[in-house]
């Protein structure tokens, strides 16, 4: 088994078990604690677990970290994700798309696909930027609003009444946690309101989250996982999961 294998199946196990030692990555893998020892130690660097004596633990989730500091971190799966969500754009539409860093390679990924014409409704100041720096030119339509650090979307009154004049063709948005039972969770309360707002006005609801964001659970819950559409996500994501997701009409792809 290669080492990304490998680190596939211990975030399985973590999601399971919550934690995992070093003595018991050895046993399952045959392989040494110094081999082990890094396979936690990137896993860190990924800001997917937390050390702790003699193994880890899968991070948990306490509010939003800063948005430049995650732009980085599961860029690749990142990137293969906002590929497979431009395939589901046609040209003419308006759609609504949230902040987050996979969000933000979603509009990115605008400049090299067939589509050329839209209309972009947003709170996000990083969305938005985003669309702007593009060689092509779409209609943005930024809600203003007060902007929350660290996240850097925008709430409140302002921000909601944008959303509550316009319709939809989709919603592109990401989360901190996503489940069968706990569906779809966010960490910060306003955001989680201006994101069930912005569902009831959209036809089709693509969740875009990287794997490591499967069965983690955030405070603040935005939706029932039925009302999501189409997920999106990376190669890492349990296939029993996937296939869960599925039973239950949900279009899962993976890129």
């Amino acid at each position: 088994m290669g080492r990304q294998e490998r680190l596939k199946a211990i975030l399985t196990t973590l999601r399971q078990y919550g934690q995992i030692g070093i003595n018991d990555i050895c046993k399952s893998f045959d392989i040494s604690v110094i081999t082990a020892r890094r396979d936690l130690d990137i896993l860190e660097s990924q800001g997917l677990v937390e050390r702790t004596r003699g193994g880890a633990v899968l991070k948990t989730i306490t509010g939003d970290s800063p948005f430049f500091k995650n732009l980085d971190i599961r860029k690749d799966e990142k990137q293969c994700i906002a590929k497979k969500v431009v395939e589901f754009f046609k040209n003419g539409q308006t759609i609504a798309v949230g902040g987050g860093t996979t969000v933000y390679y979603v509009i990115k990924a605008l400049e090299s696909s067939s589509i050329h014409s839209l209309n972009i409704a947003t709170n996000s100041i990083t969305t938005a930027w985003a669309v702007i720096n593009l060689s092509k030119t779409f209609n943005l339509i930024h809600s203003g609003g007060v902007v929350r650090h660290g996240s850097f979307e925008c709430v409140g009154g302002y921000a909601s009444k944008l959303f509550e004049n316009l319709y939809f063709d989709c919603y592109v948005l990401g989360a901190s946690g996503v489940g069968l039972g706990s569906g779809v969770t966010v960490a910060d309360f306003e955001e989680r309101n201006l994101a069930e707002l912005i569902i009831q006005k959209s036809k089709t609801v693509i969740l875009t989250v990287d794997s490591t964001k499967i069965n983690q659970v955030a405070p603040y819950k935005i939706c029932n996982i039925e009302k999501v559409n189409v997920l999106v996500t990376d190669n890492g994501i349990d296939q029993e999961q996937a296939r869960k997701f599925r039973s239950i009409g949900i279009n899962v792809i993976i890129a």
